[in-house]
């Protein structure tokens, strides 16, 4: 039975080699090499992964001392940004460094990036907006406007009229709709809006939304023309500034609904 399973599927692996065929040295041979040549060739790859991923870990190194020593605005967006568009690992550093040199700003603002931008321009005015667009990476003013609209109140140049009470209350406060049969029975829950002490500065200016001089004193502001159509209001509102026919306003009067 040996030399039957010999005949028919050679010799054993580990027959020595004086008692093989020189057709079963030669197969075996070859068998041989191509483990060598597969060896070789499985060693290469892994030497080839290793070294990727020891670039990947070099990366990531790069990538957290990056972020710990540079003070990079805005690097949440970066980060989600770039990840969003399958970005590798090495464009992502390289968008790093462009924003540390601040070559590069990433987009992706949210609506508290824009409250921020507009904030500051309502108290800075535009230059400040445009250092804090720069320094900070919040977004432009002009993204911030097409994000961001205003309802500006209306000013009284003298005692507050009820139809700017009614306008200025329909832009601070949402419109409620009319109740239904049933609510009718409900009580109306009063509203109390009071302030106080604001100081203001003791100034002329021209509203053009109402094309009135506002600055002049409520209780003083009937003596003379605050409307302007012309440099003789002006001229008439200062002259009775100097005789102390009217007077600046100096702070927002107490008032309440």
């Amino acid at each position: 039975m040996g030399i039957r399973h010999h005949l028919l599927d050679g010799a054993h692996k580990n027959t020595p080699w004086a008692y093989l065929t020189p057709v079963e040295m030669y197969a075996s041979l070859k068998k041989k090499d191509k483990q060598f040549n597969n060896l070789k060739l499985r060693s290469l790859n892994n030497a080839a992964t290793i070294g990727v991923q020891n670039r990947h870990f070099d990366g990531w190194k790069r990538l957290a001392m990056a972020i710990g020593k540079e003070d990079i605005p805005r690097i949440r967006s970066l980060m989600a940004t770039q990840t969003r568009a399958g970005a590798s690992l090495f464009l992502i550093i390289e968008k790093i460094d462009k924003a540390v040199t601040r070559n590069y700003s990433p987009r992706g603002y949210n609506r508290t990036d824009f409250e921020c931008a507009f904030l500051i321009y309502k108290l800075g005015g535009r230059s400040a907006a445009n250092i804090a667009h720069k320094a900070l990476g919040i977004p432009s003013i002009d993204a911030t406007k097409c994000h961001i609209t205003a309802n500006p109140l209306q000013a009284s140049s003298g005692f507050p009229l009820a139809e700017e009470l009614a306008a200025n209350l329909n832009h601070c406060y949402q419109v409620l709709p009319l109740p239904s049969l049933v609510e009718e029975t409900l009580p109306i829950l009063p509203m109390s809006i009071q302030i106080d002490e604001i100081k203001v500065q003791e100034c002329l200016r021209w509203d053009p939304q109402t094309n009135h001089i506002l600055g002049v004193c409520r209780e003083h502001g009937g003596a003379c023309t605050l409307e302007f159509h012309s440099i003789v209001q002006v001229d008439a509102v200062a002259d009775c500034l100097r005789k102390n026919i009217v007077h600046f306003s100096s702070e927002v009067s107490y008032s309440s609904i």
